[in-house]
């Protein structure tokens, strides 16, 4: 296969996986932004070490491996001023999203999970993942301390996670 022909299949490639991508990264960090970011990288290692894949394999497998541990080094990054999932709640959220179509099923249970937390809480969330917003900006701006806010926002998102995979259980026994 020639250079360009190469680079034809990457682009094709890239583009017909480039949302899925896009929504399982999602599916592992809070901000859109900082996913959109970790997308970039994850194509520009994708883009250098595309020698290595082989035609006619998995390449959204492939892309997805990537995506994970760009996330993973993005959180090593971040430190623990961002809010994140624990590595063992990370890796079966990855597992998850990279089961085939899953994403549009999840983000569906995620919507109606939401809605069944007190309004407090999705309050809570909501101004928690505002662009920018930390758990001490956001313990100010309710006169909550920060452990205090923390504490309740692992416990929402234990809650959402529990919830979304009762429904996605729901769902694959129907």
């Amino acid at each position: 296969m020639s250079s360009s022909e190469r680079g034809e299949l990457f682009v094709q490639l890239l583009t017909q996986y480039q949302q899925r991508v896009l929504l399982f990264i999602l599916s592992l960090v809070p901000h859109r932004a900082d996913a959109e970011e970790i997308l970039q990288e994850t194509n520009l290692v994708l883009w250098r070490r595309f020698d290595e894949f082989q035609p006619g394999s998995d390449f959204r497998a492939w892309a997805f491996q990537v995506a994970y541990h760009k996330v993973k080094a993005f959180q090593e990054r971040q430190g623990r001023e961002r809010l994140r999932f624990g590595p063992k709640v990370m890796e079966r959220l990855a597992e998850i999203a990279a089961a085939e179509d899953s994403m549009p099923a999840i983000l569906e249970a995620l919507d109606e999970c939401k809605k069944k937390l007190s309004e407090q809480d999705r309050e809570l969330i909501e101004l928690r993942y505002q662009p920018g917003a930390t758990t001490a900006s956001v313990a100010a701006e309710l006169g909550r301390s920060v452990a205090a806010v923390y504490k309740a926002i692992v416990r929402i998102r234990r809650t959402l996670y529990d919830c979304i995979q009762r429904a996605i259980r729901g769902n694959s026994e129907r």
